[in-house]
């Protein structure tokens, strides 16, 4: 009894020693939306993370406020969070797990779970390290997130959304 106490024991002790935590600095994420006639771009820099890796995985998750990304036209930005129900969804999270020896490779992809507008889908992203962290992307769809695309001179914007990302991760 004695010897399956110490072997659970030094799992146990083993397990928290392999363990790391991270919290997520120095993060920015840009979506970009294409229309027939124009380009908009808008950019958060109020991205919070955290990632805890143990025995060999790494789980995610990060989250952007809606309202916390700014293009260079106030009133746009005021329309994106009212076709996004900002008040009602606030929040866009990322969340997944990957193989800790990915962290090292020069660039890995991995699938993540995105949920926006209230809805969870999965996505590819890919990751380019540089240093603690690196830059990154995937692209969101809006329709499948139950967004209905805003239109101008009656034609809507581009259903894909390519968002871009840059974070560090520091040990906690």
């Amino acid at each position: 009894m004695k010897k399956v106490f110490f072997c659970f024991a030094f799992l146990a002790l083993s397990t928290a020693v392999l363990a790391a935590d991270y919290q997520l600095t120095d993060a920015q994420a840009t979506y970009t939306v294409k229309h027939l006639v124009k380009t908009v771009m808008g950019t958060s820099q109020e991205l919070r993370g955290k990632m805890s890796c143990t025995t060999g995985a790494c789980e995610f998750l990060v989250a952007a406020p809606v309202k916390s990304f700014i293009s260079s036209d106030s009133n746009r930005d005021l329309n994106m969070q009212t076709v996004l129900e900002a008040d009602r969804y606030p929040l866009i999270t990322v969340r997944g797990k990957l193989p800790e020896a990915q962290l090292g490779q020069e660039s890995y992809s991995f699938p993540a779970r995105v949920t926006f507008h209230n809805i969870e889908k999965e996505y590819a992203v890919s990751v380019r390290r540089k240093g603690a962290g690196g830059t990154g992307a995937f692209t969101l769809r809006l329709e499948a997130h139950g967004v209905e695309r805003p239109s101008l001179l009656t034609v809507a914007i581009d259903d894909e959304v390519p968002l871009t990302f840059s974070f560090t991760w520091k040990a906690k």
